[in-house]
């Protein structure tokens, strides 16, 4: 019996192992958390990322769109095999709310794993004075009480109004535009294990002919929150 043996040219190999080779990208971490920040204190947060060639082909990255403009990102666009890369993002927070924050970045790339791969930036901000509501509505004969709780220890409000989204037809353009005074009652409760001193800000509706809804001013003497604004009602 007869055997016959083919041979294949290297070149064809070489060329089909050419073909096979792909960059993979895999990266350091998905998340980044940039812990806890202060409110109106920190006006930036920075988040890097490594981003790993596993693959046996050169990856180029094309882009990488943050979710918002308030993120900017720089990147290296070629990472060879075995090697790898930096992504270097900043968040501009100035103006941002207390509360969980979570920005998106988005990497595209020629990579076969993952074309286009999505990186999460976190932080969590810390208000400059905690406030017990997120809501307010106001009832006649019936005092509302709001605990505050902040590490300034002569925290004082100094004045209430209701800016109205809605005003009476009976009221001239001026007066739509003024707040509301509401009659208010500051006082000194306790403080806190951590240090911070809380307070309790007692509000009394004002005699309204409609339903009145907007939001809430509430004026401090603190210089970083001089303002606070929280959405609510006065019933009639």
């Amino acid at each position: 019996m007869r055997r016959f043996l083919f041979a294949v040219p290297i070149a064809a190999i070489v060329s089909a192992a050419h073909v096979l080779a792909a960059p993979k990208i895999e990266p350091d971490k998905t998340v980044v958390d940039c812990g806890t920040v202060e409110e109106g204190k920190t006006d930036r947060v920075r988040a890097d990322f490594a981003i790993r060639n596993t693959g046996d082909a050169p990856l180029r990255i094309e882009n990488v769109r943050p979710g918002c403009g308030c993120t900017v990102v720089k990147f290296d666009t070629l990472v060879p095999p075995g090697t790898a890369g930096a992504i270097h993002s900043t968040v501009d927070i100035t103006g941002f709310h207390a509360g969980p924050m979570s920005k998106f970045i988005t990497v595209v790339s020629d990579a076969a794993n993952n074309g286009a791969l999505k990186l999460t930036i976190t932080a969590d901000i810390k208000p400059v004075i905690e406030i017990s509501e997120t809501n307010i509505t106001l009832r006649r004969g019936k005092p509302h009480r709001i605990a505050f709780a902040c590490t300034k220890k002569d925290l004082r409000v100094t004045d209430v109004g209701l800016s109205a989204q809605t005003s009476s037809s009976n009221a001239t353009l001026w007066q739509s535009n003024l707040p509301l005074p509401v009659p208010f009652k500051w006082t000194a409760d306790s403080t806190r294990p951590d240090g911070a001193r809380v307070f309790t800000l007692e509000l009394t509706a004002p005699a309204v002919n409609e339903r009145m809804a907007g939001q809430f001013v509430i004026w401090t003497n603190h210089p970083d929150k001089p303002e606070i604004a929280i959405n609510g009602a006065i019933e009639k």
